[in-house]
């Protein structure tokens, strides 16, 4: 998610999909992360590398946000606490996603186009739609013009 941070979130979208291949794609010590899951927190990472989101500063800024990768899923919904939040969830969803579609070629949040390779996490709790339009070849264009924030 570096990538993201450096002006090139196309890396981030292929070396995220990489990793969740070779090191949470199985559950054999040969094929996949072998079961030591580090108190929860590496289940954790594999859970939101596969929804496509991350916060690489672990939501400590002063205004965190989540940043986006590449989801191994269609379709994605976070049901919000309702204690906690005040949306009622969050979906991601993904058009063309596939073994070799993890490009983010446009987005949308909440029907707008997105053009960010990421999202506050002040607007994300209050509910939406992330739409990923997917494809095989990366868009060097989209997410670049704003970076995430530090």
């Amino acid at each position: 998610f570096l990538f993201n941070h450096a002006g090139s979130p196309w890396l981030t979208q292929y070396w995220s999909r990489q990793v969740v291949r070779k090191v949470y794609g199985d559950l054999s010590p040969e094929a996949g992360y072998s079961g030591d899951e580090d108190q929860g927190l590496m289940g954790a990472l594999a859970v939101l590398m596969k929804i496509g989101i991350f916060s690489m500063d672990g939501g400590t800024s002063a205004r965190p946000v989540y940043e986006i990768g590449s989801p191994v899923f269609d379709k994605v919904v976070i049901e919000l606490d309702p204690n906690y939040y005040p949306g009622k969830e969050i979906r991601i969803s993904t058009q063309n996603q596939g073994e070799e579609s993890y490009y983010v070629q446009s987005a949308s949040w909440k029907g707008k186009e997105h053009d960010q390779c990421w999202i506050f996490h002040d607007e994300f709790i209050k509910g939406g739609e992330l739409i990923l339009n997917m494809g095989d070849r990366p868009n060097e264009n989209w997410g670049v013009a704003n970076p995430v924030p530090e």
